[in-house]
């Protein structure tokens, strides 16, 4: 599952003081300054791609036996925002947002207009202190524990549709073929659920701006008494997916209860965190997309319906990449992660390392894992995966080959 099965591993949320009824504005950790943290404030935003294709929405030409799980874009993707916190060098730490009180308060919609609206009225005018800030992290653990919540549908080769359940009002699937039975689908068991994002500048809120430069900013600076837009910016397209055939625990899936309660597999959706990247201004960028398949032995002979992996490519509005980001990609030919010889990947999580590389290329990673000079078109190349044996990860780097197919939604 990529990033879904690594994230769990993340910063647990520390105890923290609730000074009102919906968010607390404050430092924790190592503190900024104490004079002048009241001074610079701060709004937040989301923004998201454009209006999403419909054939992301509904994949058509699906096996229903068998292999090949297949990616889809759902049409709601709900999270629990329960803390968010600008994050820097020396334990600094400035939390400007928490939110533990109902699922009406706490959830964002990344598809739905009104409810990013709703959130983003809250974060409007926030408080941060002084410091250099280089990444921000949300946690989506609330009390009752991690979850996400996804709706879509999948339409088979045989004609058939299957869609996402409310397993309350679904006579206890959560898989189900009868349209109206669907709903909104809880994938619960997110212990630990949280994104760390890094910012593609670090943020410095300063007592004075640095004297004029010539030169572009490598960072961007907030004097005291100044008002500075973050914004998130949400990209949902093909983070989940429908499997045919899933193990029961698999982490991010829900199959239906009966499946479970027997200890079989059978039929599932399944989520990745939706790609989301934290930057300065308001606009909304653009989208490179790009399939990759991989092989242990030679990229020579692959082809895109061999993809396990995609790979997102982020630009500003004048087509200058500044971040990236990867989840796992299924089709119907798609080989299982780990079996044979084009089965593998072990690299897509969520990226810790990006820059543009003295000749266009792009340094993408995840952590010890990625590529070092990822090109913006058609190529083949090295990446490093982790290992794996016997079907498992080992923990230890591997140099795989792909093949890089770029496309359009």
């Amino acid at each position: 599952m990529g990033q879904l099965m690594r994230m769990s591993s993340f910063i647990s949320t520390k105890s923290l003081i609730l000074v009102s009824t919906s968010c607390a504005i404050f430092a924790c950790g190592k503190k900024s300054t104490s004079s002048t943290e009241s001074a610079t404030t701060l709004s937040l935003k989301i923004r998201k791609t454009e209006a999403v294709p419909a054939s992301l929405q509904q994949s058509l030409s699906l096996t229903g036996t068998g292999a090949g799980n297949l990616s889809f874009t759902p049409t709601s993707f709900k999270l629990w925002i329960n803390t968010i916190v600008l994050q820097g060098d020396n334990n600094l730490s400035n939390q400007f947002y928490m939110c533990e009180t109902s699922e009406t308060d706490c959830e964002v919609d990344f598809a739905d207009a009104a409810s990013i609206a709703a959130f983003e009225a809250k974060l409007s005018s926030l408080n941060i202190g002084a410091g250099t800030f280089t990444k921000v992290w949300l946690s989506c653990s609330p009390k009752s524990g991690g979850y996400m919540k996804i709706k879509g549908q999948v339409t088979l080769a045989d004609g058939t549709t299957r869609y996402t359940a409310d397993a309350d009002n679904a006579d206890g699937l959560s898989v189900t073929s009868d349209s109206a039975k669907a709903g909104t689908l809880k994938l619960t068991g997110l212990n630990g659920c949280g994104l760390t994002m890094p910012l593609s500048k670090p943020l410095v809120v300063a007592e004075a701006a640095p004297p004029a430069s010539s030169t572009p900013a490598t960072t961007e600076t907030a004097p005291v008494g100044t008002h500075v837009t973050m914004t998130i910016f949400s990209n949902l397209n093909l983070v989940t997916f429908f499997a045919p055939t899933q193990s029961p625990g698999m982490g991010g899936c829900r199959l239906s209860n009966a499946d479970k309660a027997a200890n079989m597999p059978g039929p599932a959706f399944c989520s990745n965190y939706p790609s989301v990247f934290p930057y300065f201004g308001e606009t909304v960028p653009k989208v490179e997309y790009y399939k990759v398949a991989n092989s242990k032995t030679t990229s020579d002979g692959l082809v895109v319906g061999d993809a396990n992996v995609l790979v997102k490519i982020i630009k500003d509005s004048d087509g200058k990449p500044f971040w990236a980001s990867f989840n796992n990609y299924y089709n119907k030919d798609t080989v299982n992660y780990g079996t044979g010889d084009k089965g593998v990947s072990g690299y897509a999580n969520s990226v810790t390392n990006f820059s543009v590389n003295a000749d266009e290329s792009l340094t993408v990673k995840s952590m010890d894992y990625g590529f070092f000079s990822f090109k913006r078109s058609a190529h083949t190349g090295d990446v490093q995966g982790e290992g794996v044996e016997n079907g498992a990860g080992t923990g230890h780097a591997v140099t795989y080959h792909y093949s890089a197919f770029p496309f359009t939604p």
